[in-house]
């Protein structure tokens, strides 16, 4: 710029660069646009846990947020992590494969259990049922008790979902719609 300058007069100055008046928390919502909505659906999930677990997993799902990751991700990431995510007795997002038979036989009682059920879940895996029909078999059976299993749409070719009242079913969709997230009864 300085030999350009020199050789046709000072004709080649940049004006000062212009001065935002936009805050920093302005900034960080442009950037991350659901973090309230996130934080709001994520305590909503994990509303039966005791408060000082959800508020460590509201935090965590809400730092892997703002490192940039889309709101599925950062929810999944947060809750799901084998070591640092939700501990088993308070269970509220239930993730598996789809082939992940085994996985489910072994979490779905902790879920019901931390959902509120007191009934144990009569799992028996049938061989030619799929993944997405045994998890509309445990929403079938939590209607009798008021509860309905919802599907979390990930991205990924994984199940993830949580039981919620029958009553709150619209009111967590809506909740979720809002935080960026798909949420629906059937499956993905």
């Amino acid at each position: 710029m300085g030999i350009l300058d020199r050789l046709f007069g000072g004709r080649f100055t940049l004006p000062p660069p212009e001065e935002t008046t936009v805050s920093d928390a302005a900034i960080m919502r442009e950037l991350h646009p659901y973090r309230a909505e996130l934080k709001t659906f994520t305590q909503a999930l994990l509303a039966r846990m005791p408060e000082a677990e959800r508020a460590r997993l509201v935090r965590r799902v809400l730092r892997i947020y703002g490192s940039g990751q889309e709101p599925a991700t950062a929810l999944v990431d947060g809750v799901l992590d084998a070591d640092r995510g939700q501990k088993l007795e308070h269970l509220a997002l239930l993730g598996v494969d789809w082939n992940g038979f085994d996985g489910f036989e072994y979490l779905v009682p902790y879920l019901v259990s931390a959902s509120g059920v007191k009934e144990i879940y009569p799992y028996r895996h049938e061989g030619p049922l799929s993944m997405s029909e045994t998890l509309a078999n445990l929403d079938q059976w939590l209607a009798a008790f008021d509860k309905r299993y919802l599907h979390l749409n990930s991205g990924g070719d994984e199940y993830i979902g949580f039981i919620a009242n029958a009553d709150q079913v619209e009111a967590m969709i809506e909740l979720a719609r809002h935080a960026g997230l798909e949420v629906r009864l059937e499956s993905f």
